[in-house]
């Protein structure tokens, strides 16, 4: 069911004339309901982790390996051989750089910290890597605890609050084995610097809701040809829902709300739940496996 159908159906039920096009109607009724409709479909991505939005954006880190001079007290390296590729989504570590030092601006032999640097060298050995990655273009959240980092086959520790992070920028101890990170400034930024093409991965709802004629995605119908992924039955019941309470009518909104649960439970899979206790003889857990080496 495209928009123009969707919204025609909806004025069937509703009991008003139904339009021949909607995108482009003048027709303040059917403006409203075009505006309903897409304020909908935002809504309604955000209600549950619908199947047809669920998304995997995979990051392969970025590393620089390369040489340069600091001074004692001053933020900017210089003599660098090449600084193609360093933004300021990048940090840097070497001998003497203060942990969390971040890339504030890039010339073409030279590279600005956003912290002095604790001594002097000349063609020191100096890392650069890629700390913020960008979220997908199409995101609309997260969804909770997918975060991996597959080539050291653990989870991301995280989503770390402005304190923790605060805390570990400030603090004496801030390295650790595993990846760090939090969601800010639509980006996903990792501490410590992960090494050089390492893959992570994770998953999030997709704010695309709309597919267009030509199978692409958009957050919001434009065209009249344009579908919603979300069930029919549930996109005009909410539409009318929508249009009976702006317009001040009575409407009992019991039909959409069992709806909605319908088609949250009929998306996706289910496991099987057991009501016995827990089996009382497990050969192989957590609680088998010792510390260390398995022994010889």
């Amino acid at each position: 069911m495209n928009l123009l159908e969707l919204v025609q159906q909806t004025c069937y039920e509703v009991g008003i004339a139904a339009p021949t096009q909607v995108a482009t109607s003048q027709d303040p009724q059917i403006q409203q309901l075009f505006a309903l409709v897409n304020r909908f479909g935002r809504d309604l991505s955000r209600q549950f982790i619908w199947q047809e939005l669920d998304k995997e954006h995979l990051i392969t880190t970025q590393v620089l390996n390369t040489t340069g001079d600091v001074t004692l007290g001053s933020p900017t390296i210089t003599n660098i051989p090449d600084t193609t590729g360093i933004t300021s989504d990048w940090g840097a570590n070497f001998v003497g750089a203060v942990p969390f030092s971040q890339v504030v601006s890039v010339g073409p032999n030279t590279v600005t910290l956003s912290q002095p640097s604790q001594a002097s060298g000349t063609g020191i050995a100096i890392n650069f890597g890629q700390v913020n990655y960008p979220l997908p273009s199409d995101w609309l959240r997260q969804i909770e605890q997918t975060e991996w980092d597959r080539s050291n086959r653990w989870p991301l520790n995280g989503p770390k609050s402005p304190q923790e992070w605060q805390n570990f920028k400030s603090g004496i101890v801030y390295a650790g084995p595993r990846l760090r990170f939090r969601i800010a400034d639509n980006t996903i930024q990792l501490n410590p610097p992960p090494g050089d093409e390492w893959l992570l991965s994770m998953e999030y709802i997709s704010q695309n809701w709309v597919v267009a004629l030509d199978g692409t995605t958009k957050p919001k119908f434009t065209l009249d040809t344009d579908e919603a992924v979300f069930d029919e039955s549930l996109m005009v019941e909410g539409l009318k829902m929508r249009w009976n309470k702006t317009k001040g009518f009575a409407y009992d909104d019991r039909a959409y709300f069992d709806l909605l649960a319908i088609c949250q439970a009929q998306n996706k899979s289910a496991p099987v739940l057991s009501l016995a206790q827990f089996p009382g003889s497990v050969l192989l857990s957590t609680a088998n496996i010792p510390d260390g080496n398995w022994p010889a």
